[in-house]
């Protein structure tokens, strides 16, 4: 029988003996807790500011409509008193995730909180804004406000949120916070075992989107009418190159996601410049994979509930796009699984390619 207190105290121990030899971000279980709290409570004060009369307050109904973040389809001062709330329950959650003794609350009810406050930041507080900016990067348009900014912010910390959980699920499990290892741990990670599956899907989301943004620049009507497609074109003029380039984008995406289980995306390609030959590093892959899949899982989300609100008539019809919901915004359903999946992939990559503990060993 292996003594997992044995080893979590072996694992705390060597921790101890090589705090000089390993940078700050290396040591982040141990301070990242402390991070989200802090997190907490700014943004928790940001929103009693708003809450007081404050001017700024970025969750309001707009443009966006249908498809603005969840948030905005409530009352200011509901919305603005939930957040509140759920900031400063934080401050409290987090400092006895922090203790080693925690005697009148369970673990799992602080991985609820952990996990719930990590979703709401993610997707109920953030819209469609992430994507678009990403996508009409490459058309040279960009544009940056307050609301995007703020998006970030809980972004950011929905992030602090995670990782905090992450630690936590590890410290309660004897794991090795680092590494997340056990000695119990006979098999390869669940993620890595089903990681190709997963890149497949991956890869494969986004045509259906790349295909009806390619007919669109084709002028074939897939999804609308003539008439519709006609008048998306007429508001705006760079219409046709828009949907080349963010079918191609897809198909690109789509490209380069495959790499997570190929050589190439593990070792340049030898034709590289400069680089051919050598090894990819793995934040290279991961982190841009990861934003994309944030940006892709939010869009998605809200698309879907947008989606769904008007096939099951809980909306008005008010514009163009939600008259030719099908094809304007069906093939935006796919983008849920394709963030996800894409996501899971980056990190099912990362766990294959990654050595030894610096700490566990």
């Amino acid at each position: 029988m292996v003594n997992t207190n044995y080893f979590h105290k072996g694992c705390s121990d060597l921790f101890q003996s090589k705090t000089k030899q390993n940078g700050f971000i290396s040591r982040w279980p141990n301070w990242i807790g402390y991070v989200a709290v802090g997190w907490s409570l700014l943004y928790g004060f940001m929103h009693v500011y708003w809450l007081l009369g404050g001017k700024g307050y970025p969750f309001k109904q707009g443009d966006m409509g249908l498809f603005g973040a969840m948030i905005t389809h409530f009352p200011s001062k509901v919305g603005g008193a939930f957040i509140t709330i759920l900031c400063f329950l934080g401050i409290f959650v987090g400092f006895i995730m922090q203790k080693k003794k925690r005697e009148f609350v369970s673990s799992g009810l602080l991985l609820f909180y952990a996990w719930g406050v990590s979703f709401v930041f993610i997707f109920l507080t953030s819209d469609i804004s992430l994507i678009m900016v990403m996508a009409y990067a490459f058309l040279f348009e960009f544009t940056f406000d307050w609301g995007m900014i703020n998006q970030l912010i809980c972004i950011i910390g929905a992030l602090f949120w995670i990782l905090a959980a992450i630690s936590f699920q590890r410290r309660s499990r004897n794991a090795c916070e680092f590494c997340g290892r056990n000695k119990e741990d006979l098999e390869p990670f669940v993620l890595v075992r089903w990681g190709r599956w997963l890149t497949i899907v991956a890869a494969l989301a986004p045509v259906p989107y790349a295909i009806t943004r390619f007919a669109w620049a084709l002028h074939i009507p897939l999804g609308v009418s003539r008439k519709a497609l006609q008048e998306l074109s007429n508001i705006n003029p760079m219409a046709n190159l828009t949907e080349w380039v963010f079918g191609f984008l897809c198909i690109g995406g789509g490209i380069l996601t495959l790499g997570l289980i190929q050589r190439w995306g593990e070792i340049f390609p030898v034709w590289f410049p400069f680089i051919g030959g050598k090894r990819v590093p793995i934040m290279l892959a991961v982190v841009p994979a990861l934003i994309v899949a944030i940006a892709v899982t939010i869009a998605g989300f809200v698309f879907t509930f947008g989606f769904l609100a008007i096939t099951l008539h809980l909306a008005p019809i008010n514009n163009i796009v939600l008259g030719q919901i099908y094809g304007a915004v069906g093939p935006m359903i796919f983008w849920v699984p394709w963030g996800l999946t894409l996501g899971l992939s980056a990190i099912a990559y990362y766990y294959r390619r990654r050595g030894g503990c610096t700490y566990c060993g």
